[in-house]
């Protein structure tokens, strides 16, 4: 009886060892007749499916209008000036030039400044002066500049800074003072001992952008680039002239 469940379980045994030995080869040959799955976008180092085949798809700076191919911003082009051309001697070989609309700014040249009196109402005035630079520096010259004008309030320091919106710059300060806003420029004269100052005082938004439009204006010229008025040149377009 031992020998016939014996021979059974060999048996047994022996089918299943000959079913599992066909059933691999089965899979080798239906493995071999099947092609590998496509892979998916983005696979292939990333290249698959990105539009820009330089990279990761992003806007490129240099695309923008409004740099140049290093980055760098381009400079945004001043509109024309409006209002009456003022040419100011400065030093022998040069001229401060400047634009103020008549219907907004009063004019008056004194022997060594020249002041623009805001008539829109209210109090805003720019002045335009000389300072000699000593040993102290541009920088500490014009942190106490507003003292003579507010009586030593604390004084906001921007430092070196375009001069309203212009192509000049200089070193700027700024106070607050009994509701109104002083702000000031110092502008060293190349060659000089001697610097320009700008100081500007408003009460609100409406004449400070009247007071930056004229500032924005201003430019260095040379004597041979100089109207024939030396003071008070021209008349170029003032839209406040056809009212």
């Amino acid at each position: 009886m031992n020998n016939i469940f014996k021979n059974l379980l060999l048996g047994f045994t022996l089918v299943c060892v000959i079913v599992l030995f066909v059933f691999c080869i089965q899979l080798i040959v239906i493995n071999r007749g099947v092609e590998p799955p496509d892979q998916g976008p983005g696979i292939s180092g990333g290249q698959q499916g990105d539009e820009n085949p330089d990279g990761d798809g992003e806007d490129d700076p240099g695309d923008d209008g409004d740099e140049n191919p290093g980055g760098n911003v381009q400079p945004t082009p001043r509109p024309l000036p409006q209002g009456r051309r003022h040419e100011i001697r400065v030093t022998p070989e040069s001229f401060l030039v400047l634009y103020a609309r008549e219907a907004l700014f009063d004019f008056e040249e004194l022997e060594i400044d020249w002041w623009f009196t805001y008539k829109g109402g209210g109090n805003a005035t720019l002045e335009i002066s000389y300072i000699l630079i000593t040993a102290q520096g541009v920088a500490a010259h014009a942190e106490s500049l507003l003292n003579s004008y507010t009586g030593g309030t604390e004084v906001t320091v921007f430092g070196d800074d375009f001069i309203g919106g212009s192509v000049l710059r200089g070193y700027h300060v700024s106070t607050l003072f009994e509701g109104s806003v002083y702000e000031a420029w110092v502008y060293p004269l190349v060659g000089n001992d001697l610097a320009l100052v700008f100081v500007i005082n408003y009460e609100n938004d409406q004449q400070k952008d009247a007071l930056y439009e004229v500032l924005s204006t201003l430019e260095i010229i040379g004597v041979g680039e100089a109207g024939a008025q030396q003071t008070n040149g021209g008349s170029d377009y003032d839209p406040d002239d056809e009212d």
